[in-house]
């Protein structure tokens, strides 16, 4: 994902509702009365329906008719260079014309002419969103053809998703990409909300605070995803961490194990990056528990001890939480042990 804000220029079932019970009950809240109504740009067909020698030479008024979006898109997505240099239309010709971006437009209208369930479920979390965090910008959605860029791009009023990112784990395009399996899990049609909210409020609530160990950033994202769990409180786990059923099923299955590991090895207050990195990022598996384990096993961890804390701490609201930096704090009143 691109951060362009403020940028200048039925086991499985019985285990979630075990783990979550209470959580989910307490973020099941009433949003009839709340409005956010983003505007859906379909900025991909704006750009590939026309002529695209039109397009290029009318591109001045894309720039005036999105001045927000335009020359994130032009100039640092599909990096083209602006209306003024003398290279734009070139470039920007060769990029709408070229076989296999082209084809990936296509594609994406096959699966998504009708984005209106997708941005329907955008609009409910936004308005869960709204519900905790009534003072925070809800952004406008823009669909896009990226060049198999990044999957979601954010800016100030701006929530942009790369619709060739989301053509389904079988795309042909993904193949000949060579993108790794376990990433295309999110490139799912059904992924496409939870990634979209996912981006925005990982740039909304960056990781703070002076302690920078595994603890630390494993709770930092157990607050981004606890968040997830409060804008989709009708959703599976998988959806809302990317993770496939048989990964959530080992999540549950080995969550003990896991954690004495971690105990064991005294890995929780380690500031290694490399550690960090080892059990925060994406990576196929987790290298401690074998090729069956999920990479991110560390967020998943968070996610369970800032749950656990929440629920043992029910005078905590979400905005609490998520300024909260403390996260030697979270983790002792979490009372976590599973």
């Amino acid at each position: 994902m691109i951060n362009f804000k403020r940028f200048t220029g039925s086991l499985f079932i019985v285990a979630v509702l075990l783990l979550t019970g209470c959580t989910q009950n307490k973020l099941k809240i009433d949003i009839s009365d709340i409005s956010t109504n983003p505007e859906l740009i379909r900025f991909d067909s704006i750009l590939f329906e026309p002529d695209p020698n039109t397009v290029a030479a009318e591109a001045n008024g894309l720039y005036n008719k999105y001045p927000l979006f335009a020359p994130i898109y032009f100039e640092h997505i599909i990096k083209v260079g602006t209306p003024y240099s003398s290279e734009f239309e070139d470039l920007l010709g060769l990029f709408l014309t070229e076989y296999e971006i082209r084809m990936s437009y296509v594609k994406g209208m096959e699966l998504y002419n009708d984005f209106g369930k997708y941005k329907d479920n955008i609009d409910r979390a936004f308005k869960h969103y709204r519900y905790y965090f009534p003072k925070k910008n809800i952004p406008d959605i823009y669909t896009i053809i990226s060049g198999f860029n990044q999957s979601i791009i954010v800016a100030d009023s701006v929530l942009a998703i790369s619709l060739d990112k989301f053509l389904g784990s079988d795309s042909r395009h993904y193949d000949q990409l060579q993108i790794a399996k376990y990433l295309r899990i999110r490139m799912q049609p059904e992924a496409i909300p939870y990634e979209a909210l996912k981006g925005w409020i990982s740039t909304e609530f960056v990781f703070e605070g002076d302690t920078k160990n595994l603890v630390s950033h494993m709770i930092h994202h157990g607050k981004l995803l606890y968040l997830m769990d409060a804008l989709f409180p009708n959703s599976n786990d998988q959806l809302k961490i990317g993770y496939s059923e048989a990964e959530i099923q080992w999540c549950n299955k080995s969550e003990d194990q896991v954690w004495l590991y971690l105990m064991d090895k005294k890995l929780l207050f380690d500031g290694n990056r490399m550690l960090i990195k080892r059990f925060i990022e994406e990576a196929p598996f987790t290298g401690p528990f074998g090729k069956n384990s999920p990479g991110r096993i560390g967020q998943w961890i968070g996610w369970n001890i800032v749950r656990s804390y929440m629920n043992k701490n029910s005078d905590v609201t979400i905005p609490m939480l998520m300024d909260n930096y403390d996260y030697q704090q979270i983790l002792l009143n979490s009372g976590y042990n599973p």
